[in-house]
């Protein structure tokens, strides 16, 4: 049986089980939170650069791409405006066909997921990530049964802010109390979103945050491990 396996008969009993004080819901960011993408975005960041005329070195690290919008990452690497739709096509092009699952699971994340399912939390994906390949992610690595929302970007490569993604995510939740939501992710921007809608926010050193990041975003909580992540959740409740 697939590790990430779990019945929905086994779901739904675990719902029905607090056996302490949780939160109402968590709210995840996905690249750099639950999933390594980083062979994937990179490559597909680099077939974009080139196809638009603006190869990357092979020795330069773009790895600081990997969470702000992609247009962001366009003008931050010096690819002129008139270039963005084009360098945008290249990147969904090859993200979707090849670099969607050149990515792995963190270690140790599926079972924060079931474990704060059984404790009674809903969860809700929060990524600039389009909504398809949201989803494909999730089906991919058979965990989008423990989501009961998806809140992601679209598709044109128009940036959607991670406030905007957040707040929708917690209007499809049905809006609880922010105060009982928490927010978690590796980059300033999952920080930014969460704080700006009223949320616990937790970083994660495990992602892609350049050195100092949060120090200048300051979560509530910044955690190294899943199992770190886990208790400070629950210590929310």
């Amino acid at each position: 049986m697939c590790p990430g396996h779990r019945s929905t008969a086994l779901g739904a009993a675990a719902r029905r089980v607090r056996s302490t004080p949780v939160l109402d819901a968590v709210l995840f960011d996905l690249d750099g939170t639950l999933t390594d993408p980083e062979e994937g975005i990179v490559g597909s960041y680099r077939h974009a650069f080139a196809t638009v005329g603006h190869p990357v070195p092979d020795d330069a690290d773009i790895r600081w791409m990997i969470g702000p919008a992609i247009r962001e990452n366009f003008t931050a690497q010096g690819v002129p405006e008139h270039l963005h739709d084009d360098a945008v096509l290249a990147f969904r092009s090859r993200h979707v066909e090849i670099g969607l699952f050149q990515a792995s699971l963190i270690v140790g994340v599926v079972a924060v997921l079931d474990s704060l399912v059984a404790d009674g939390v809903r969860l809700s994906l929060a990524t600039a990530k389009p909504h398809p390949q949201a989803v494909t992610t999730l089906e991919h690595f058979e965990i989008a049964d423990r989501f009961d929302v998806v809140a992601a970007g679209v598709a044109d490569g128009i940036p959607r802010q991670k406030d905007v993604i957040v707040a929708d995510g917690l209007e499809q939740l049905g809006d609880p109390d922010p105060t009982r939501v928490a927010m978690v992710g590796d980059r300033r921007h999952d920080i930014e979103g969460g704080r700006a809608n009223g949320l616990h926010t937790v970083g994660v050193t495990w992602g892609f945050a350049p050195a100092g990041e949060f120090d200048a975003a300051r979560p509530d909580h910044v955690v190294d491990t899943p199992d770190e992540l886990l208790a400070v959740l629950r210590s929310l409740g």
